[in-house]
């Protein structure tokens, strides 16, 4: 069945390349997000710091929004 709807849709050249730079931008987003977290967590003292930059790597913005909201019991360290 997957090889008729592949079969019905043939794709280009021109769409590897959207596919390839959709997933580059996805990469580097997701560790722009998880660099940003991990170093949030550390400046404010959460143990756990290595699990949010798992979390924002893999989560991308949902796990983003999900840090913000939990980092809010932490206070900022100077």
């Amino acid at each position: 069945m997957i090889f008729n709807i592949l079969h019905t849709y043939p794709l280009g050249p021109y769409h590897w390349v959207f596919m390839l730079v959709g997933g580059l931008i996805y990469f580097v987003l997701s560790l722009f997000i998880a660099k940003y977290m991990h170093k949030d967590a550390i400046k404010r003292g959460i143990k756990n710091s290595e699990f949010w930059l798992l979390i924002g790597f893999i989560l991308n913005v949902i796990g983003l929004l999900l840090y913000i909201f939990v980092r809010n019991n932490y206070e900022e360290r100077t």
